[in-house]
């Protein structure tokens, strides 16, 4: 909200000087971002007056003006404007002023100096409001105020100081130029004098002009509109066109101009129709009908809906409510009778509509913020009377009102004992009520407290905590004494999801991978790609609907590729889109974070070949009917193909080995120790090389998934060399972590390690092999540990080739090299007995 300090004193004396009254309003919470000057830089800019005016003898669009600057001092300037006549004041730069050359191809600032123009010494110019910094207009000289005396430097004259004030969403009634001097008049104790409309009204019954219908009250809770006939569209006076320019407005017309000036003071938008242009003489407000459009202001055509409030006469929408009006009913220089309208609109409503259709104006700015419906009747008579000043005309007799259901007051009570709970200061009933009174608040004293109705502007006033921080913004917060709090601290309380989080981080940090954060928004393109180059997403289909439910359960048996894509990649369902997103790359919450993760990966792998290991915790976003979408916590840790050796320039090979190492590390410190892996078939990931985790229970749940990427996937994403993706749940997996650990002594005893080495089928899972090895050999295996992989010859085709590190020991005694022998015998029977194993010696 820019405040001009000219204007604020038209109400209030604001008699601080601008840096004090600044600091004033911020340290009662109505911050000033800055603090402009206009007319600062006007040094040798003068009020002249032009008292000869002749035609240039070498030139013929060219005058010789003579102008008085005071004193006696006369200066002939040249120029070429044609808007000049004697008597005029006109604002005379001098040699040395700097002003903005508009001239150029880019205006710049230059400095005046003396020149010659075809034989004629020019030693000054007078200038237009471009040039001087004033707003757009350099089609002629700007005219000064007849008043001006000649010689008064121009600062003094049109100079002003701007705030720029950072309003804060709550305090609508700051919005308008009244308000910041009701509270520039509260916190100065200083008069505030508001201008009370007063016109003549002697034409026929407003509302037998116009029939004014609410259809959807819950929209516009009140509707005023008020009719001038006989107006003439013209040009603004000076005063006002000055206002509107300091605040930054641009003047249109004086019709125009009277609505966005009520808009700045009082902060309640208004809207002027052309009364003739209003087919069959009718108001109706009401919501849109699907397919209908309007043709706006600005010339676009917008199509609405229902869920867009309209204004619209007998025939169809004339402006969209709250937002902008329409071309067809819009005011021109033909125009004679105006019909304004000052109406209360639903916030929610008014910014729903202005995002959707990205119409962001200044009236939509202030509805959404839930102006108050006693507003409209003092702006629209306001409007009136500045109406009849500027444009002339008469007004009709009274201003319709449809006010279908009006606001009660808000009464609040207040002790003072409730501020001093508060705030900590012991202040007297009668000392809050005087406070209170300052700001317009009436209060009465009665049962032991008081009795406070909040004045209309106020609707951000609604319990008495609202009321005790206006008594501390009126007393000044630094009367309120420091004291130290009374009583037992709060017990700090322990976010244990954040300090799995930590450990999480803490742990892949130290294993070499970098944290990324990508956003949750995603486009449906982006996701479609995991189903392969040029897929795209359809909708939900049986497959999906019947699996999403199970995967809320984690649970098998079911088909574990359909859970797999229920839990992690359920891009059968339809992602929840945004109503108004920003781009079409952010344009629904993602379902999976596979997509970023890859594209991330493409976009890192282009700047480094190697070491591209990247993690992230984060959520996806799962539909459900007729609720808000299921958030899921998701660890994804994603990588390129290689990463460094331990020699210089080396590199090693990343694979799905490496990968499920370092999903063992992360559940080792999660201390999840019981835990599977399944061999998957998913479209996502390559058929050979990837595995679901499981953890045990009645039935197993599923933890997470990894593997290589599918070539055709990563293809789709750009990526032109292997990618790892591994994805835990972590809503299960912090469901099953535990700090506790079992401490177990060193033992006293040597170990013993044996090899063992297998040839079995190939769909024989490690897994199985190791727990048949720890089963036979119970109690005495430590450990068992797949140390080489091989398939090739001389092995079989359809053979793999397995090879074991099995550690015994016992907890009382060295085993002897017998009782190692019919361990490890009894171990290599029960391998060849239940797997088919063929023993390598």
């Amino acid at each position: 909200m820019k405040v001009s300090l000219k204007w604020l004193r038209s109400y209030t004396p604001a008699s601080l000087p601008p840096e004090e009254l600044a600091h004033r309003l911020t340290m009662a919470g109505v911050e000033v971002e800055a603090i402009y000057r206009i007319g600062e830089s006007w040094e040798n800019v003068f009020v002249g007056e032009v008292s000869d005016l002749k035609p240039h003898p070498n030139a013929d669009r060219l005058q010789l003006a003579t102008v008085n600057y005071g004193e006696g001092r006369t200066i002939t300037v040249i120029t070429g404007a044609t808007n000049l006549k004697v008597g005029d004041k006109v604002p005379l730069a001098l040699v040395g002023a700097k002003l903005l050359n508009t001239h150029l191809p880019t205006p710049e600032i230059q400095e005046i100096k003396p020149v010659k123009l075809r034989g004629i010494l020019s030693e000054g110019m007078v200038c237009s409001a471009k040039e001087l910094g004033l707003g757009q207009d350099h089609a002629g000289i700007l005219i000064l105020d007849h008043a001006a005396t000649p010689g008064t430097p121009l600062a003094e004259e049109l100079g002003d100081v701007i705030f720029d004030i950072d309003v804060t969403p709550n305090r609508v009634d700051l919005f308008s130029m009244i308000g910041i001097a009701r509270e520039v008049a509260a916190l100065l104790e200083e008069p505030l004098a508001i201008p009370t409309p007063d016109y003549p009204s002697p034409g026929p019954l407003t509302g037998s002009l116009i029939d004014i219908r609410i259809v959807d009250p819950d929209l516009c809770p009140r509707y005023t509109a008020a009719i001038v006939r006989g107006v003439t569209i013209g040009q603004s006076p000076k005063w006002l066109r000055d206002r509107l320019t300091a605040v930054g407005l641009r003047p249109i017309n004086n019709v125009v101009d009277v609505t966005n000036y009520v808009m700045l003071e009082w902060g309640q938008p208004l809207h002027a129709f052309d009364y003739d242009k209003l087919r069959g003489k009718q108001i109706i407000v009401r919501r849109a009908g699907d397919g209908e459009s309007i043709v706006l202001l600005d010339g676009s055509t917008r199509g609405l809906t229902s869920a867009n409030l309209v204004i619209a006469d007998a025939q169809g929408p004339v402006a969209i409510a709250g937002v902008m009006g329409g071309a067809d009913s819009e005011v021109t220089s033909e125009t004679t009778s105006v019909l304004i309208e000052s109406a209360n609109f639903n916030a929610l409503s008014v910014r729903r509509t202005a995002r959707s259709l990205k119409l962001l104006t200044d009236a939509a700015h202030r509805f959404e913020r839930d102006l108050p419906r006693e507003l409209p009747m003092p702006a629209i008579q306001r409007a009136v009377e500045l109406m009849l000043e500027v444009a002339g005309g008469e007004a009709t007799n009274g201003i319709v009102d449809v006010y279908p259901k009006p606001a009660e007051a808000t009464e609040i009570f207040l002790t003072p004992s409730e501020v001093r709970r508060l705030l900590g200061i012991d202040l007297s009933a009668g000392e809050i009520r005087r406070l209170l009174e300052r700001i317009g608040c009436k209060v009465q004293q009665q049962d032991g407290g008081l009795h406070i109705v909040p004045p209309m502007q106020r609707t951000d006033l609604t319990i008495p905590a609202d009321l005790c921080e206006e008594v501390a913004r009126l007393l000044g917060y630094s009367e309120i004494p420091s004291t130290l709090p009374a009583g037992r601290p709060p017990e700090p309380t322990i976010n244990l999801q954040l300090r799995w989080f930590d450990l999480i981080r803490e742990t892949l940090t130290g294993l070499g991978l970098s944290e990324i954060v990508t956003y949750s928004l995603t486009s449906r393109e982006r996701l479609g790609r995991l189903l392969g180059p040029g897929a795209e997403l359809t909708g939900a289909s049986s497959f999906m609907a019947s699996t999403i439910e199970a995967a809320s359960e984690y649970c098998l048996p079911r088909d574990l590729s359909q859970l797999v894509s229920a839990r992690f990649a359920p891009l059968d369902l339809q992602p929840v889109e945004l109503v108004n997103p920003l781009s079409a790359d952010n344009e629904c919450l993602r379902t999976t974070t596979f997509g970023t993760a890859l594209e991330t990966l493409r976009n890192n792998l282009r700047i480094a070949d190697r070491d591209v290991l990247l993690f992230e915790i984060g959520r996806t976003y799962v539909p459900r009917l007729n609720d808000l979408p299921e958030e899921r916590n998701i660890l994804t840790v994603v990588a390129g193909a290689y990463r460094s050796g331990s020699s210089w320039g080396s590199r090693l090979e990343n694979d799905f080995f490496w990968l499920k190492g370092i999903a063992e590390v992360v559940l080792d410190r999660l201390a999840i120790g019981q835990h599977s892996y399944r061999p998957l078939r998913h479209p996502i990931f390559h058929g050979a090389r990837s595995a679901a985790i499981l953890v045990p229970g009645q039935p197993e749940k599923l933890l997470g998934v990894l593997g290589e990427v599918e070539p055709e996937v990563r293809t789709a994403f750009d990526v032109d060399q292997p990618a790892l993706l591994l994805a835990i749940d972590l809503d299960l997996a912090l469901g099953l972590a535990t700090s506790q650990r079992t401490i177990q002594p060193i033992p006293r005893f040597p170990p013993v390690v044996q090899d063992l080495a297998v040839i079995v089928g190939a769909e024989v899972t490690t897994e199985a092999i190791e727990n048949l090895i720890r089963e036979a050999g119970m109690p005495l295996v430590k450990s068992v540990e797949l140390f080489d992989i091989y398939q090739g010859p001389p092995i079989p085709a359809g053979k793999i080739n397995l090879a074991f590190h099995i550690t015994y020991q016992a907890p009382d005694r060295t085993l002897t090299d017998s009782e190692v022998a019919t361990l490890h015998n009894k171990i290599e029977q029960a391998l060849v007995g239940e797997l088919g194993a063929e023993l390598r010696r």
